[in-house]
């Protein structure tokens, strides 16, 4: 069982794809730890459809150009972003970024969701965004959309109280991500991913 720090167990569909992976640079928004990554470049725009029900939420403002187009990298870039922004809620207790990247129907989307405003209603959030993506992959998945998977390094950091209080520790770890991602109504969606 794998978790992240927000305390949510994920779960989902990590069956093998059947077409060859591509690998897009990371999207590093910390300023203590730079990420790595190997990239590839593929040209030409993919015209996968989802099967989800399309969020009209508008997207965030910082998500980046890469991260805006039907291909692998996109794919992969989205997926990368999704992750930060999970960080990023952790550390405000805004989630109003992370649901409008989410498909309505995500179940594990919406949990992550409600624990972090589990937390804010508790005071809590976390002292910084830990993760930092090591290495990222995209491959098309037999059924719809993309399976994008990362390879995650979570820093040592602190669950905070609302004053600023240490009320619990949070060691480093590594685990690796895989997310379900799908291009749906002219942009990604999250309809999946888990942690192990």
């Amino acid at each position: 069982m794998a978790v992240l720090t927000g305390g949510l167990t994920a779960c989902g569909d990590d069956s093998e794809p059947q077409e060859s992976t591509t690998t897009a640079s990371p999207i590093d928004r910390s300023t203590d730890s730079p990420s790595s990554s190997e990239s590839s470049s593929s040209s030409g725009s993919e015209t996968s459809s989802g099967d989800g029900s399309g969020d009209d939420a508008e997207l965030p403002d910082d998500l980046p150009p890469e991260a805006r187009k039907n291909t692998k990298e996109g794919a992969a870039a989205f997926g990368e972003y999704y992750l930060l922004t999970y960080g990023d809620a952790a550390k405000t207790g805004d989630v109003q970024d992370l649901q409008s990247l989410a498909a309505k129907d995500c179940s594990v989307c919406s949990k992550a969701e409600q624990g972090i405003q589990d937390d804010k209603a508790k005071g809590w959030t976390r002292d910084k965004n830990p993760y930092t993506i090591n290495k990222s992959s995209a491959t098309k998945r037999p059924d719809a959309g993309y399976k994008v998977r990362m390879d995650v390094s979570v820093a040592k950091h602190h669950r905070i109280d609302s004053d600023g209080d240490v009320n619990a520790d949070i060691d480093a770890t590594k685990y690796t991500v895989t997310e379900h991602v799908v291009w749906v109504d002219g942009h990604w969606q999250m309809m999946d991913w888990i942690v192990t």
